[in-house]
């Protein structure tokens, strides 16, 4: 079953600007708040840019993260820095949904895999241009 569908804002390292500047100005509850500095293998500079926010703005939720300096879609540019993030209970379903979109026309951007936050895990643009990333939820041990 989906569980849950947001906007997902992403930021060429001011994520953590604009996630306090969200807060302040819409009164949002920051639900989760992740540097780079988390992953396993952070390096000096990491604490700087944010892996993942979630706010609540009202009865709504939106996500937020710096884009990897160092990966190749970098920098984001404006008319991509916003995709929407589904999440689903169930990874079989998870991996229907994306090969749904890629087998009409999609591209994969990022392969369908298990992450630490997540067992199945992917983005993809569909072929109307919008960026989805699809992921499960993590069942707690």
């Amino acid at each position: 079953m989906i569980v849950g569908m947001n906007p997902y804002f992403m930021f060429n390292g001011d994520g953590i600007e604009a996630t306090r500047f969200y807060e302040e100005s819409f009164n949002a509850e920051v639900m989760d708040f992740k540097t780079y500095a988390e992953l396993p293998n952070a390096k000096e500079g990491d604490e700087q840019l944010l892996l993942h926010a979630n706010l609540r703005i009202g009865d709504n939720e939106i996500m937020l993260s710096d884009t990897d300096p160092e990966h190749p879609s970098y920098p984001i540019q404006a008319g991509t820095h916003i995709s929407v993030a589904l999440v689903t209970d169930d990874a079989d379903q998870t991996s229907d949904i994306f090969r749904k979109i890629v087998e009409n026309d999609g591209k994969e951007v990022m392969a369908l895999q298990e992450t630490f936050f997540s067992p199945a895990y992917g983005k993809v643009r569909d072929k109307y241009g919008v960026e989805w990333q699809i992921s499960t939820l993590k069942q707690e041990d």
